[in-house]
């Protein structure tokens, strides 16, 4: 089944419902979406589906934009951008649903019901009692015309709903092949309210309609809603858009996806400090492979290889180590001046440090950033594993105290040695200091007659409450004075409390 007509300019669209944060599974949706548009050459719509009036906030809506603008999907018409084809919120568009009701109505294909809620709630109620299947009677459906003229001009509330027909509906899914539904399966469902608002299925069929949307992509969980749209789209005389459901994310054990599991806001993933690439090559790859080896993947890489032929049918997994592999990964390739400029804030933001000392302390910064940026997944990371420079250290790591306590007579040895390379913190020279780091090193372990293998686990220690650390000579150096030079000469306290 072919993914594109030659003939026409391809058109996706992106859109959420502002009811909460962007979550992963939309962001992933968001992304093959993106993708396929800039794989195609096409344009991606970003619409924001605000019918709910209730639970809409714009706070949400704001939420979303900035989920996107995080991950770098730049949407070329919605808010914000305009286009040819707005509004791009659903909840100024309201006119443009009128007409379409309106329409159905004068085909015969929609009409007035006053079921009032009770009587639902009571029609349910008793066809669970008698299992039979759940759904709407229809008590409405061939209402004398001038009774429903009566009834109106009292004032009676009613709700529209579409009038389905006997058959079968066909989806010829890009993803899924034919997928089919059985009309006596679909209740006659309500179009427009009792309070003159469309419900989502009518105003969806209306939006892709006129935006001219060639391509919905999106979660399997709306196959349902396309079997009512495909309905829609046939009884207004209007082209159907071609269909791919992606796969569901699932947890652990393939349960649904909690928010232990991941299932948290996208801004939520930028504030730990994962970076915008290693989001979008973990996002991508739940669902969709390009062959069985490659699991890196760039934004350019991404838009040269994805299709819609490689999502897989089967539901993706949410792994949270493959998210840290991959942050580990393109945080080790970020050039370290830009990931220090991303750390400075969060740094000033912590209070470890003014941005006037930031830009003041420039070089150590950037040393020391360098030297975790190797070994960590997350912005959030490097700022914990360098908070030792700028904070007292409240407790040691286990391990840490252990390896301190093994060594006897450690309080002694790391004190004289506190006061052997006071002298190396008069060197300006970052590099310069680190080489008077080690001279100094050397000697006190020839004066001592002890081994560096003894030594260093302490020194580690008490700088920084952890047992790994960066190279020791690294770590001596970048430090201020005044605290390391107290540190090693208070390792008796550590091993009193202990």
């Amino acid at each position: 089944m072919s993914e594109t007509n030659s003939n026409e300019g391809i058109r996706v669209r992106f859109a959420p419902s502002p009811t909460g944060y962007l979550h992963i599974g939309g962001a992933r949706t968001a992304l093959f979406n993106y993708l396929y548009a800039r794989r195609h050459g096409g344009t991606f719509v970003l619409r924001v589906e605000d019918t709910d009036r209730e639970r809409s906030t714009p706070e949400a809506v704001q939420a979303i934009f900035e989920g996107m603008r995080y991950l770098g999907l730049d949407w070329d018409e919605g808010p914000e951008k305009g286009g040819d084809y707005g509004p791009y919120f659903q909840s100024e568009r309201d006119s443009i649903y009128d007409e379409l009701v309106e329409s159905l109505l004068a085909k015969g294909k929609a009409y007035p019901c006053f079921c009032t809620r009770e009587r639902l709630d009571e029609l349910r109620a008793s066809q669970m009692e008698a299992k039979t299947r759940v759904g709407y009677d229809r008590l409405c459906r061939d209402l004398d015309p001038e009774e429903v003229k009566r009834r109106q001009e009292a004032g009676e509330p009613y709700v529209i709903r579409f009038k389905v027909e006997e058959g079968t509906v066909r989806i010829p899914d890009l993803i899924r092949g034919e997928v089919k539904f059985k009309n006596e399966e679909i209740d006659d469902f309500i179009i427009r309210r009792a309070d003159g608002t469309c419900v989502y299925n009518l105003a969806v069929v209306g939006d892709d309609s006129g935006m001219k949307i060639t391509h919905v992509i999106r979660g399997e969980d709306h196959l349902t809603n396309t079997a009512k749209q495909v309905l829609l789209f046939e009884a207004l005389d209007l082209p159907v858009p071609k269909y791919a459901h992606i796969p569901l994310i699932f947890g652990p054990k393939r349960q649904k996806l909690s928010k232990r599991h991941g299932a948290v806001s996208v801004t939520e993933y930028d504030e730990k400090g994962y970076l915008p690439e290693a989001m979008l090559n973990f996002l991508a790859r739940m669902g969709w492979s390009f062959d069985d080896k490659e699991e890196i993947f760039s934004h350019d890489d991404l838009i040269e290889k994805f299709s819609l032929e490689s999502i897989s049918k089967s539901g993706a997994m949410y792994d949270v180590k493959k998210l840290e592999h991959l942050g580990s990964h393109w945080m080790r390739l970020r050039p370290t001046e830009e990931v220090l400029e991303m750390v400075l804030p969060r740094l000033v933001a912590r209070s470890y440090l003014t941005e006037e000392q930031a830009q003041q302390d420039r070089e150590r910064l950037f040393h020391r950033v360098e030297l975790e940026k190797e070994r960590r997944s997350t912005l959030e990371e490097i700022c914990d594993n360098i908070a030792f420079y700028f904070c007292a250290i409240e407790e040691l790591e286990p391990k840490a105290l252990k390896s301190l306590k093994k060594q006897e007579g450690i309080a002694e040895l790391l004190s004289k040695f506190a006061s052997k390379i006071e002298s190396v913190f008069g060197e300006s020279d970052l590099q310069a200091r680190i080489k008077a780091v080690e001279n100094a090193l050397t000697a006190f372990l020839e004066e001592e007659d002890v081994s560096l293998k003894q030594l260093a686990p302490g020194i580690r220690a008490v700088l920084t409450g952890r047992p790994n650390t960066p190279p020791l000579f690294d770590l001596i150096a970048l430090m201020d004075q005044a605290p390391c030079l107290q540190r090693l000469s208070s390792a008796d306290q550590w091993l009193s409390e202990s």
